[in-house]
């Protein structure tokens, strides 16, 4: 039998904070490229159903499998039960096998699940001419890895950050440790603040930032969409923003108001998919997140991410579509593809073998 990787957080998080620049942008490489390879290539077919359990409690389970010709796996993630002490995390474990269905890793999910998910969103914030100014929404896993990537990759352009949160304390406590890490990795000038819902101002507040944002990262599992599309949607905005929702994975759950669907998908131009509404897997996206359940927008006004190389390759006027990724409005929503848990999985594996990291069982 083969040797087993066992890795914890702590190993995982250790990898990944530590990643460079250069490391950064070869990890989304490959991500793209699996997500490429589902979209325009043969492995769709090969992926497995993910399976949803709601339990009556109210916890959430989530079991995501994935194949490939080298690897067989399946991740679980679990959303506590409102009632329980670890209410809010997102956890669970990520198993490995090789093509002979020898066990090869598990993984805590957690790190890896928060990474992939913020990095794949940070791919068309890549395309973008701007990022001055920045909102992101939660304070969890997702909403760190997306601050922390966003200073790591273009900390030297960003001018401001808003955090926005249900409960203020937990906005607080993040914003000091990216200020902490700031300080020693990314060294971005950015102004950090959070904004406190209690306040009596806060819907003006937030329609203040929102209205000059360049980018707007959603990380929360809401159940009513976090701003109205008025706050983004105005006349007298000098540019269009970026806006990804990451957060909610349900048809129960939304984070975007419908009229922004509505909205971005009048934008398309003739002749092209400018004004499309991007996604990682358009079916899953459709049939099972909030906003296209209330929007009742269908499949053909989705694009994914793995399919706009291709678009650019084969329009024939490919100025609208380079347009609307880095200058128009540009909303993106994920509800995971397994695929890209495996290759971050080998990615990460890699990289803590490499190093000796973790523990290995010989002979599992």
């Amino acid at each position: 039998m083969g040797n087993l990787l066992v890795l914890g957080d702590s190993d995982i998080h250790d990898i990944l904070i530590n990643l460079s620049r250069a490391q950064i942008l070869n990890f989304s490489d490959a991500l793209l490229q699996c997500l490429r390879s589902y979209s325009v290539g043969a492995e769709r077919q090969y992926q497995p159903a993910p399976g949803v359990i709601n339990r009556p409690e109210g916890q959430k389970c989530l079991f995501r499998p994935f194949t490939s010709p080298d690897s067989v796996g399946t991740k679980i993630v679990i959303t506590p039960a409102p009632t329980s002490k670890a209410a809010g995390a997102l956890r669970g474990i990520v198993t490995m096998c090789d093509a002979d269905g020898i066990p090869s890793g598990i993984l805590n999910a957690e790190e890896v699940t928060g990474y992939r998910t913020a990095l794949i969103a940070l791919i068309p914030y890549l395309w973008r001419n701007y990022t001055e100014n920045i909102v992101i929404f939660g304070a969890g896993k997702q909403a760190l890895w997306h601050l922390r990537l966003a200073l790591a990759l273009r900390g030297d352009e960003i001018r401001s950050i808003i955090i926005v949160n249900r409960t203020v304390s937990r906005a607080e406590a993040l914003l000091a440790k990216v200020r902490e890490e700031n300080s020693t990795r990314w060294k971005s000038a950015a102004t950090m603040q959070a904004i406190d819902p209690s306040r009596s101002d806060y819907q003006e507040c937030l329609k203040g930032h929102l209205s000059v944002a360049d980018a707007i990262f959603c990380t929360v599992g809401s159940t009513e969409p976090l701003f109205p599309a008025s706050y983004v949607l105005n006349d007298g905005r000098k540019r269009q923003p970026y806006v990804s929702a990451v957060g909610s994975w349900q048809p129960d759950m939304i984070e975007l108001d419908p009229e922004l669907i509505h909205q971005t998908v009048k934008g398309i131009t003739s002749g092209s998919r400018a004004g499309s509404v991007l996604a990682d897997d358009r079916k899953y996206v459709v049939e099972h997140s909030g906003e296209f359940a209330r929007s009742k927008i269908g499949a053909e006004h989705v694009v994914e991410i793995g399919e706009v190389g291709n678009l650019q390759n084969s329009e024939t006027n490919k100025k609208p579509l380079e347009n609307w990724m880095k200058d128009g409005l540009l909303v993106y929503k994920s509800v995971g593809v397994g695929l890209t848990d495996l290759a971050a999985s080998n990615a990460i594996m890699a990289i803590a073998k490499e190093r000796q990291l973790g523990t290995t069982v010989s002979h599992f």
